[in-house]
């Protein structure tokens, strides 16, 4: 906020605030003033707070305050957006290469390693972009006006359109009135990536192979997604609607593709006497010449280009038609590869100026192929085991207790039916249970999808809550009888282990072991070219052990297996399945790059990109441009330092290992005892939060619990996250970590944990991270929720075993930072968390007062309208705070 810039907007879309409530509700902007008056000013004053909300006028205007604020909040992020970028985009890889060849790197060395990175954003479908896709769209345009407004002198009619799309958004509903399905989640994904995401990427894919004088052969990015492909706990994710998904995605970029060719055939008017054509494309144009039409075979002499696009163009439009024919067809582009020869036959014949867009076309289909988006595939361990256990019940390889049977036991049986000859998994449809002909039936349906739409439609199956190498032996035997998996063949499918509590992150290297060692596990590896995928998940293990020991265990699970890798021959390929809140992963991606272990990276980066951090990262195309060039110049600097031997994370042997180690073991002691074995905790958790509304929420096709029960385990890290950011004491994000800190220092560490500070990045980002969440916390706020809990014990207990830790941990982090207040030495970051708290205030207020509103209710058509309500302040609280789960 130090920007003069960024003043004068937050000043202007400030004043658009007051002049739309000037227009709409005249008598709301005195409220609208005073309550950010009354919440400006430091400690919060509760008995004035009660005084103004006992008030009448102000009772009856909540739920138009509530819309007021929030929408303040969504304008103070587009502007924050807006800043938080660096104007010269496509300058920064550029920038790396000249950074590491000061750091003594030859440039050939660095262009080779860029030549292959590939970095793999994965968007899911977790329920965390709490807003509707009309607001994504007004938050798009808005951002765009004020471009318009203060770069480019274009005021008047943007000045209109921005009192337009605010005076829309105030007659519009900030929360769904019906559930979000599938289908929904995966328009308001097409739409950021139409809009934003595929000219950007283009434009890295362009700038990398500017860099590296070359055509590219492969994408540097390639997109991924869950959506419709993740059925972890979500019933809505049918075979049916997976091979919607996929279809509508292959439909989606064939006619994309088609728009570009139509403009192309506009554009390339050239004539073959003013620009003569290789020989193999005349050669092309002869074997072809009978598909054209009329008009068109009469360009095939004068304008070949114009032809030869025509006949492209047509090639495309039956790709659309093959999809769903029955029988194979001639004159259609198989595989993406036949599109790019072709592209290529053109290019060939024009000069660089010419072919300029032709060539942006070409990096497009290297970035999208014919599936867009390539699907991740994603089951729960226990479906798995129980469809394997009535299969091979009624194959007569094992009884019915399969999944009861030690793991030892489970793998023999496995072994035995691997080595057994490939069986139709079509003649088991109609013999087992609805639950186990659906996971039959989705590895036909992947077979189908590979061979009809595209290779790359679907790739990783993932599997959830891995414990043991069995997990992952059964789903080979799957992909072996589905013909994913053939012996002496490439294989079709990346069998992937989610690890996710921190017992199960500590056993990763040994369940790599025991399937290296596995006889069809290893023939499996060598016909993938002998990589393993590991999906490690930050959101349940930091939900099992709280924020410092899961970001710990990850780091040292990783560690572990970079190590292991030499040992056992294999490329471990991680993929990180980060969530936006500090708890779930957060932070910065190009600083949690730099804090992984040494050789960790080695070139290739997947990571989940999900809900509000999807539309924060890629809906403005400025800030889409910025974060993909950003990440990949991150990817570059690391991969380097990877590929070459520089060491910059805290090692097995390094003196500081033991001192996290210490942190991470006195934090996971103190977090535990609160969340799982303080009596009553669950009990405080649902009357302390609002989880019982934001599990009403229309933001997601998925449940929020796994199962029906009253355990921490099962319920899903996204809400458990989300519920603690409303009440504002968001103690996913930091709690234990003063107890763990003060462990060392109270032996003798104290001048150790800040040398650890100075000297390990992985210690520095995780701490740096911790504060900042620390700072968006208001336990003057999360007390007022604290006096909904009704057993008095309880809630005194455990509100002062929260204040006592929130202490502890703010003392400690402000000492190993060596500041005096938070984020101190990050004044622009410190003053953007602050700004926003005036508002977050009035909006927590207004929910409290809700709730009440609620629970005083006596009958269910007020208590709906009183929900809507309370579902509107949990929207602009999750604009307010930047992130919900």
């Amino acid at each position: 906020m130090t920007s003069e810039k960024m003043h004068q907007e937050v000043q202007f879309v400030f004043e658009k605030m007051l002049e739309l409530l000037d227009e709409v509700a005249s008598a709301l902007k005195p409220q609208f003033l005073g309550l950010r008056e009354v919440f400006t000013q430091g400690k919060l004053d509760k008995e004035r707070v009660k005084s103004l909300l006992s008030s009448s006028p102000l009772k009856e205007q909540i739920p138009e305050l509530v819309k007021a604020f929030s929408l303040y909040n969504m304008l103070l992020n587009i502007v924050e957006e807006r800043h938080s970028v660096d104007s010269d985009a496509m300058g920064l890889i550029e920038g790396m290469i000249k950074e590491l060849k000061a750091e003594g790197y030859e440039r050939d060395d660095v262009l080779e390693v860029l030549e292959e990175l590939r970095f793999y954003p994965v968007f899911t479908a977790h329920p965390t972009e709490s807003r509707r896709r009309t607001f994504l769209e007004s938050h798009h345009e808005i951002s765009t006006d004020l471009e318009r407004i203060f770069h480019q002198g274009d005021a008047k009619e943007a000045h209109e359109h921005l009192r337009y799309r605010l005076m829309l958004l105030w007659k519009s509903h900030l929360v769904r009135n019906e559930k979000i399905e599938v289908l929904f989640e995966l328009d308001n994904l097409l739409y950021i990536i139409e809009s934003s995401m595929l000219k950007s990427a283009v434009k890295v894919c362009s700038e990398v192979e500017r860099l590296v004088e070359a055509p590219l052969k492969r994408s540097p990015i390639r997109l991924g997604s869950w959506i419709g492909g993740d059925r972890d706990g979500n019933p809505y994710v049918t075979n049916e609607v997976m091979t919607r998904v996929m279809k509508i995605q292959h439909e989606m970029i064939i006619s994309h593709y088609i728009g570009k060719i139509e403009r192309l055939i506009r554009e390339l008017s050239i004539a073959s006497d003013l620009c003569e054509p290789s020989l193999g494309l005349l050669e092309s144009l002869e074997r072809e010449s009978s598909e054209l039409e009329n008009s068109a075979a009469k360009l095939h002499k004068n304008e070949p280009f114009r032809a030869k696009l025509i006949l492209m163009k047509k090639k495309l439009q039956n790709r659309l038609i093959f999809v769903n024919y029955a029988s194979d067809m001639e004159f259609v582009y198989k595989t993406p590869k036949e599109l790019i020869e072709d592209i290529d036959l053109v290019l060939e014949s024009l000069d660089s100026l010419s072919g300029k867009y032709l060539r942006e076309f070409r990096n497009l289909v290297l970035l999208t192929g014919f599936h867009l988006m390539k699907l991740d595939f994603r089951e729960h361990r226990d479906a798995i085991r129980d469809a394997i256990s009535e299969i091979f019940s009624l194959l007569g390889y094992s009884d019915s207790d399969f999944g009861q049977l030690p793991p030892s036991k489970r793998a023999e049986i496995l072994d035995r039916a691997l080595s057994l000859p490939r069986l139709n998994l079509n003649a088991l449809l109609g013999r087992v249970s609805h639950q186990s002909e659906e996971i039959i039936s989705a590895f036909l349906r992947i077979e189908w999808a590979k061979g009809n739409i595209s290779e790359e439609i679907i790739d990783s199956f993932i599997i959830s809550m891995t414990q043991d190498s069995t997990d992952l032996l059964a789903v080979l035997w799957l992909a072996k009888q589905s013909g994913l998996w053939r012996e002496g063949q490439r294989t079709r499918i990346s069998i992937s282990p989610l690890f996710e509590t921190i017992e199960d992150l500590q056993k990763a290297g040994m369940i790599m072991e025991e399937l290296a060692k596995n006889p069809h596990y290893a023939l499996y590896l060598r016909d993938h070219q002998g990589i393993q995928e590991i999906m490690i998940g930050y959101s349940d293990s930091s939900k099992d052990g709280g924020i410092f020991t899961s970001n710990f265990s990850l780091n040292r699970a990783v560690y572990h297996l970079t190590e292991l890798e030499e040992k056992l021959g294999i490329k471990f390929r991680l993929f990180h399945g980060r969530g936006g809140s500090v708890s779930r992963g957060g932070g910065t991606l190009e600083s949690a790059l730099m804090a992984s272990p040494a050789k960790s990276v080695a070139g290739v980066l997947k990571t989940t990109e999900q809900g509000e951090v999807i539309s924060s990262k890629y809906l403005n195309p400025l800030i889409c441009d910025f974060n993909f060039s950003s990440t990949i110049a991150a990817l570059l600097k690391k991969s380097v330092y990877d590929r070459f031997g520089k060491r910059i994370d805290c090692g097995k042997s390094d003196r500081f290992t033991s001192v996290m180690q210490g942190v991470s073991e006195a934090s996971y002691k103190a977090y535990r005892r609160l969340v799982y074995e303080t009596e009553g905790f669950m009990d405080y958790f649902k009357e302390a939060t609002p989880i019982g509304f934001i599990q009403k929420l229309n933001i997601g096709s998925r449940p929020s619990k796994r199962k029906e029960t009253h355990r921490v385990e099962d319920l899903r890290a996204i809400p458990w996250v989300f519920a603690w950011t409303q009440n504002r004491s968001i103690i996913p994000a930091w709690f234990g970590v003063g107890s763990g800190l003060e462990s060392v220092a109270l032996a003798g560490g104290e001048e150790i944990l800040k040398e650890c500070y100075g000297e390990c990045p992985f210690f520095k980002t995780t701490l740096d991270n911790i504060a900042q969440a620390l700072l968006k916390v208001d336990l003057d706020v999360a007390s007022l929720y604290n006096e909904f809990v009704e057993d008095g014990e309880v809630r005194e207990r455990i509100w002062g075993m929260i204040q006592e830790e929130y202490q502890k941990t703010l003392h400690w982090i402000l000492y190993v930072r060596g500041e005096r207040e938070l984020l101190e030495n990050e004044r622009v970051l410190r003053e953007s968390i602050l700004l926003r708290r005036p508002y977050l205030t009035a909006l927590n207020l207004f929910q409290i007062e809700l709730i009440k509103k609620y629970r005083a209710s006596s009958y269910e058509k007020q208590q709906e309208r009183i929900i809507e309500q309370i579902s509107s302040t949990i929207v602009g609280i999750a604009q307010g705070v930047r992130n919900t789960g």
